[in-house]
């Protein structure tokens, strides 16, 4: 007998929620952008209130369904973060990036055992707190840094690519640590401690991740990148369209997202370089030569008056400058240049549904996720906010290499910056946080969970709003020091 599922109307009650929580996300993103240039805080304070927290008004197998759309928007948006990146620039400032994530990922777990003597955690729930907060809520970096929030595209500069790739290796990191206390929560149950298994979900992890990166740069310089010049010159340019171009990213970008997953280590990597192998064929499309040193992609000399919209992310529209004379045997047509490019395909399709739907729905995720009523008892806060503290200079010390790197105090702008970037944890360590509670031997106890949910929020909170007001106050002149 044939199955199919049942079509029913929705209520009237479920229709008025669901429109009303999408249009509130929106609304209280603008606001929350207006006083505090971090609409997401806005975002998921309307999660809290509709969610399993507070209202309960969000059907739990709902609740399931925006976690996997928000998810979709957090790998979108890493995608983007990576398209948006300069190669050249990535690969110059590789070894700042890794000194930039190891001080990240290092100083949290080790700054975490204070709670040995403060709060009586076992060694074993001090390492489980430290792994939660040593990630980089990746999503909300890339959030604060879209041009519609702070003016100019900083993501393309020295300064952004160092962050974002700092970033992604933390995440990359957390992904692994995610596995390590999978394995010692299973085997303490057990009372087999699985060091074998840490071992071998570690080596598989970093030897995918490395084996994937080599794998499309490989495939990006030999295979796509020609492939894509060629499309771009036969039949003079008849196959350069939007849905032509947006067909190659979306065949990048699941490809290298499912290949990340199903081999063992984090999808937001492989939306990463996913984004990358973008940037690259970008690359092949004609256009005037990018210039030595990267510069910001400046608004008019005319200081504008600032606009936002409802979401806290929609691209500054830049003067397009007119197409230079084409070398010889660049591009067969000339018309070739008037067609559109993978940047600005992704802007004009992809843009709208990621800053209006994808993004509020995924930091309205988060805020449901937040056990918000149990936080207020008085035992666990001012654990949690002593341990906040901790975690906040944790992060904000990955700054320093700003100034060490090349010793030049006119930086300092920026290492501030760099510092704030990093506090945000999110959604990573909330999952992290969740799985360490909810493994068979558990990791954490109940006030452990909410001490280190406490410094999760606050986090949050401190690292947008930080950055929100370093752009304010300094504007471009975080760029100083050679960063630009």
């Amino acid at each position: 007998m044939w199955s199919s599922f049942t079509y029913e109307e929705p209520s009237v009650s479920s229709l008025l929620i669901l429109s009303s929580w999408l249009y509130l996300l929106n609304v209280f993103g603008y606001l929350a952008q207006r006083l505090l240039s971090a609409g997401l805080l806005g975002q998921i304070l309307i999660g809290v209130i509709y969610g399993t927290p507070l209202a309960r008004w969000l059907d739990e197998s709902w609740e399931e369904a925006f976690v996997a759309i928000g998810y979709v928007g957090l790998l979108v948006v890493v995608f983007e973060g990576g398209m948006s990146s300069s190669i050249s620039t990535l690969t110059a400032l590789l070894p700042l990036s890794t000194c930039i994530a190891l001080t990240g990922l290092l100083c949290p777990i080790a700054m975490s055992f204070v709670l040995v003597p403060m709060c009586s955690f076992s060694f074993v729930h001090a390492f489980a707190a430290g792994s939660a907060l040593s990630s980089t809520s990746l999503g909300t970096v890339l959030a604060v840094l879209n041009p519609s929030s702070i003016g100019f595209d900083l993501r393309r500069t020295k300064l952004g690519t160092a962050l974002l790739s700092a970033a992604i290796m933390d995440d990359v990191v957390a992904f692994i640590l995610v596995k390590v206390l999978q394995v010692i929560g299973a085997g303490s149950g057990s009372g087999n401690s699985g060091g074998g298994s840490i071992g071998a979900n570690i080596g598989r992890t970093i030897g995918v991740t490395i084996g994937l990166g080599v794998a499309l740069l490989l495939l990006s310089r030999f295979v796509l990148r020609p492939a894509y010049r060629q499309m771009r010159t036969i039949r003079q340019g008849r196959l350069v369209t939007k849905g032509s171009l947006l067909l190659c990213m979306v065949l990048v970008f699941i490809g290298m997202v499912a290949a990340a997953g199903y081999a063992g280590t984090s999808p937001l990597y492989g939306a990463y370089i996913a984004g990358l192998a973008c940037a690259y064929l970008s690359e092949a499309e004609p256009g005037p030569s990018p210039p030595k040193s990267l510069s910001v992609e400046l608004l008019p000399t005319r200081k504008p008056a600032r606009s936002y919209t409802f979401p806290t992310t929609t691209p500054i529209p830049t003067p397009i400058p007119s197409p230079p004379r084409s070398p010889s045997g660049s591009f067969a047509d000339g018309d070739s240049r008037k067609k559109p490019g993978l940047r600005s395909t992704f802007e004009g399709v992809v843009g709208p549904l990621l800053n209006y739907l994808l993004l509020p729905i995924f930091f309205g995720s988060i805020g449901y996720c937040i056990p918000f009523v149990p936080l207020w008892q008085g035992r666990v806060i001012w654990r949690g906010i002593i341990y906040a503290i901790l975690m906040i200079l944790g992060k904000g010390i990955c700054g320093a290499w700003l100034l060490l790197w090349r010793r030049r105090k006119s930086g300092w702008k920026g290492a501030v910056f760099i510092g704030l970037a990093m506090i945000a944890r999110g959604e990573i360590g909330l999952l992290i946080s969740q799985i360490a509670y909810h493994t068979t031997s558990p990791l954490l106890v109940e006030d452990e969970f909410l001490i280190i949910t406490w410094a999760i929020v606050i986090c949050t909170i401190v690292g947008p709003v930080g950055v929100g007001w370093a752009v304010k106050r300094w504007g471009r002149k975080i760029l100083e020091g050679g960063w630009e």
